[in-house]
């Protein structure tokens, strides 16, 4: 079986570990430990490592889905899993007073490995359509170019199925 390799990308606490565990259920690998920085977050555990899950798309293909850890400690292991992606998708709230500044460095850093990489926004958080339509403007302002952007409850596995059957053309033209 071959395996086409996708990131999820985002702050601490977005829910990149609830988005894999939706899809693959509790066959995946996580590297959460007991969170040391309750400054940082309210969260109990958090990722120190690259989450890992398939979803199998059938003919022999999977899908494998990694996710980052959030904390700028860990940017190697960003940056690595970039690096052997075919596309990434930012996770991030647009209700946080910086998300789109966090969008944009996001979306710099997978454009620096390759301006044809596909990225797509996900808004992992309840939004209303006025914000989320100011943030994809004010994001597609300050990148130049406009980025796909949904919105999805990461806890629900159809809505981050169809989030990946959104993003799947995308990877589809590199």
């Amino acid at each position: 079986m071959s395996g086409l390799r996708i990131v999820l990308l985002g702050p601490m606490g977005i829910g990149k570990t609830t988005a894999i565990r939706s899809l693959c259920g509790n066959v995946m690998v996580d590297c959460d430990v007991p969170n040391m920085d309750p400054s940082s977050s309210a969260k109990a555990s958090t990722t120190v490592g690259a989450d890992f899950g398939v979803v199998d798309l059938g003919n022999g293909e999977q899908l494998h889905i990694y996710g980052s850890p959030g904390q700028d400690r860990f940017d190697f292991m960003r940056n690595w899993l970039i690096s052997i992606a075919i596309g990434v998708i930012v996770m991030v709230d647009a209700n946080e007073p910086d998300a789109v500044d966090m969008a944009e460095q996001y979306v710099r850093t997978v454009l620096s490995f390759s301006e044809a990489m596909p990225c797509m926004l996900l808004l992992a958080r309840p939004v209303s359509a006025e914000i989320s339509n100011r943030f994809s403007s004010l994001l597609a302002d300050k990148l130049g170019v406009a980025v796909p952007v949904i919105t999805a409850d990461v806890r629900e596995k159809l809505q981050m199925l169809d989030a990946l059957d959104i993003f799947s053309p995308l990877m589809l033209t590199t």
